[in-house]
């Protein structure tokens, strides 16, 4: 059985190739939005109505900080802040739909470029690679439901 200590040194071992294969799989020529901004993005499709406070938590940063992501995003059309009828200090985030077709043409590139890099790959190891990929993801707590294989 493995240790902490054992787990943390391979998370160090592996994080900084991993950034980096990620890295290269979600940057799209053209789109000059930064990964942070891509995931705000990604995290606002996901949600119907998601506050600006709720979308902050989500991405584990500060309100002033993700202000500035959501001006980003803004300025380029991708997402829009909308108030609650309700309570004038309350916004939400809403993505448009060029932040909609940001977001499909992000996933057919990580298709191309994920079928390139796996493309010497046997199914098994293909089978293998999903399987640990959504054990982490529901060990870390996403919640949908992944498709099955």
């Amino acid at each position: 059985m493995k240790n902490i200590s054992e787990l943390a040194e391979l998370i160090f071992a592996y994080y900084p190739k991993l950034r980096k294969i990620f890295r290269n799989l979600v940057s799209i020529k053209d789109i000059p939005i930064s990964m942070t901004q891509l995931t705000c993005l990604h995290i606002i499709n996901q949600n119907e109505t998601l506050s600006m406070s709720e979308l902050a938590d989500s991405l584990n940063m500060s309100n002033q900080q993700l202000t500035k992501v959501v001006d980003a995003l803004w300025e380029y059309e991708m997402a829009d802040r909308v108030r609650d009828g309700n309570n004038k200090r309350k916004y939400y985030a809403r993505i448009t739909a060029k932040g909609k077709q940001t977001l499909a043409a992000l996933k057919a590139e990580v298709d191309r470029k994920l079928g390139y890099f796996l493309r010497k790959k046997t199914d098994d190891e293909i089978d293998k690679l999903y399987d640990c990929i959504a054990y982490v993801a529901s060990f870390v707590g996403y919640k949908d439901p992944l498709p099955t294989h």
